[in-house]
């Protein structure tokens, strides 16, 4: 597969409708005419209408403004809502709010952020409303547990809860933390650069002025201190992205200390159980209020948790914020003002949408791996945008924390985008039958090519500054830039999840007796899973924050789905010989193991916690190393697990 190229992601967003910013160059032809040019590349209105050559002078602003990000999003949305209009055979597709159904209403943001969608994209919108939302079909998990559901692995399925810890921890008592301000500031520091930037779900004007006060008052029992304590317990347990590849073993060094290295104020980890023994303490008064804080707290409990790799108990507090996020806007904006910017220096609105989504996103990307009841909470909340309006920040700042607060706006943005596409591909992926008929595995290979069109559409209109090339082969080289490092995996877990129902086909001998063009679109499919698995593993840079968990939850599956191959590949060969199946034209890198086997020690330290089933995981890729055809059971195992 070629990569892409820079030409060909300006090309896809040719007609996307861009305002000129301030600032922008006029080209060479409008400059002659001495006209108004709309500066869109790369041909302007005028020079696209004649079809003539659109020509900027060198020293023309090519960088991508705040203006043009918000218009790329927008417009990814209403290619995403056109599209899914023109498969009207398939109603069940609609989605609810939450999940992106429709296009987002005019924003009202600062001059550097502001966007709006022109008539034509407002009046295609559904008319949704708190009265009559859409309705929210049920996502089956698709984690490790569903592939080890497919009949290839049907005699090793374990009866065993693979999510739950092995040892409930014993209670123990914690020493009151070092909460001198250089302490309290450091912490913050580090909670902005690590976790802000993916969250930006508090004010950090605020949050600054309440450790300011903790420091000076001590502490006391409101939430303001509950607020301060979890974001130093965070802050502290969390780690930044590795920034250093070892040029001897290809591995990731840690640039910060990990939990149980020396700091500051004592280990790392220990000073984040003596901020959570606080915090833990005050959580429940939290809940009890109706206040922006409240939902705060609630959501940061729930980021705690995951990072300490225990996804029920993240789940639980998740739960609860949607709550108490639904209940402060059922009493605080009864009449759907959460739309408008606020006018005071504190970004409340600003704040209440990112909170939102946050929750959301956090909910969603759980249900992906565990059996959860119902929707989220907030699937059921009316919220009329696709995404949180951005606060008011100075494109052109030259203040560089400024500069990186906006530069993470736009990767908080692209993320929900992501999102809203990861969880369509898992609503279609929750329809395909048990046994599906030539008739159903056309209708899936018709979606999954829409849907590789939605996501080549999402990678094209990323913004220039999160640019990456697409690897050609098996191996994806270290990006020293953890934004870019993320969006590429969600690139790569977007294909992979596109391409995952092939691969159970292929495996579980399911479209062996279709038309020959059918099985061969099949297998192509379920090569491009095997490839983009590669490239997932390849990626396994280990580093605690709150994707810890899900790192080692999509290395097993990725090595769950290579084995399947294989283990396929040979029973076919060994029974079948003179038989072409399809799953034999699926093409399985020679070194699959030893790909798995290097993730596996890239992140073997959180392998062997027992927290969220961490341990149990390793087991079964050792496992999955360690059989072959002529001893292919892995129902050993499952008598050691917990």
């Amino acid at each position: 597969m070629a990569s892409e190229s820079r030409a060909a992601r300006q090309s896809a967003s040719t007609d996307a409708p861009f305002p000129r910013s301030r600032g922008a160059t006029a080209c060479e032809k409008c400059r002659l005419r001495k006209t108004k040019c709309d500066s869109r590349r790369p041909s302007c209105g005028y020079c696209l209408t004649r079809g003539i050559t659109c020509v900027y002078s060198e020293n023309s602003d090519d960088a991508v403004t705040g203006t043009e990000i918000l218009q790329a999003i927008h417009r990814l949305t209403s290619l995403v809502e056109s599209q899914k209009r023109q498969r009207n055979e398939l109603p069940q597709q609609q989605l609810c709010i939450s999940c992106g159904h429709h296009s987002t209403p005019p924003l009202a943001t600062s001059p550097s952020l502001s966007s709006a969608l022109s008539a034509s994209q407002q009046e295609a919108c559904p008319p949704w409303g708190p009265n009559n939302a859409p309705p929210c079909p049920v996502m089956r998990p698709q984690g490790v547990e569903s592939i080890l559901d497919w009949k290839i692995f049907a005699s090793d399925r374990p009866a065993v809860c693979l999510f739950a810890q092995r040892n409930i921890p014993a209670g123990h008592t914690y020493p009151l933390p070092d909460m001198s301000f250089s302490q309290l500031a450091r912490l913050e520091s580090k909670f902005i650069d690590n976790i802000h930037t993916k969250n930006p779900i508090i004010d950090l004007n605020e949050l600054h002025d309440m450790i300011l006060d903790i420091a000076e008052n001590g502490l006391d029992w409101s939430t303001r201190t509950c607020l301060v304590t979890l974001t130093c317990a965070i802050a502290a347990i969390t780690e930044s992205y590795p920034k250093i590849p070892d040029p001897m073993t290809e591995s990731v060094i840690c640039s910060t200390p990990s939990p149980g290295h020396e700091a500051e104020g004592g280990s790392e980890l220990e000073l984040a159980m003596q901020f959570w023994n606080l915090a833990i303490k005050r959580l429940g008064y939290a809940a009890t209020q109706n206040s922006v804080q409240a939902v705060q707290c609630l959501c940061l409990a729930g980021i705690w948790y995951m990072h300490r790799m225990e996804p029920l108990e993240a789940w639980k507090y998740f739960n609860l914020a949607g709550a108490a996020w639904h209940s402060l806007s059922l009493t605080e904006f009864p009449f759907g003002g959460l739309t408008y910017n606020s006018d005071g220096p504190s970004n409340e609105l600003t704040v209440l949408q990112a909170l939102y989504f946050t929750i959301w996103k956090s909910e969603s990307e759980l249900r992906i791996e565990l059996p959860l009841p119902g929707p989220p909470v907030l699937d059921n909340a009316y919220f009329p945008l696709t995404f949180p309006q951005p606060p008011s920040l100075t494109s052109h700042s030259p203040n560089p924390e400024l500069v990186e607060r906006e530069r993470g706006w736009y990767y908080y943005l692209a993320e929900i985008a992501a999102r809203h596409l990861i969880n369509r591909i898992l609503q279609m992926n929750s329809e395909v039958p048990d046994t599906p008929t030539e008739r159903h595995v056309r209708r899936m290979i018709a979606q999954a090519e829409m849907m590789e069109s939605q996501i080549h559409d999402w990678y094209s209109l990323l913004p220039q500054m999160f640019y990456f090339e697409i690897p050609d082969g098996y191996v994806a080289d270290f990006h020293p830039d953890a934004m870019i490092f993320v969006l590429r995996h969600r690139y790569f877990t977007l294909r992979e999840l596109v391409a995952r129902p092939f691969v159970r086909l292929c495996v579980d001998l399911l479209v062996e007796e279709m038309h020959p063009s059918v099985c061969d679109r099949v297998g192509l499919f379920a090569s491009q899973c095997v490839r983009f698995c590669m490239l997932k593993l390849s990626q396994t840079v280990a580093h605690r924050h709150q994707g810890t968990w899900y790192m080692l939850r999509i290395t097993t599956a990725a090595s769950l789905i290579l084995a399947a191959v294989h283990r396929a590949q040979c029973e076919t060969q060994q029974h079948q010989p003179r038989i072409r199946t399809t799953v034999q034209s699926v093409v399985l890198p020679e070194d699959w193991r030893s790909m798995i086997h290097q993730a596996l020690d890239s992140a073997q330290t959180y392998f062997e916690e027992p927290n969220g089933g961490a341990s149990n995981l390793a087991q079964i890729i050792r496992a999955v190393l360690t059989t072959d055809h002529n001893h292919p059971s892995l129902s050993w195992l499952w008598s050691s697990l917990l």
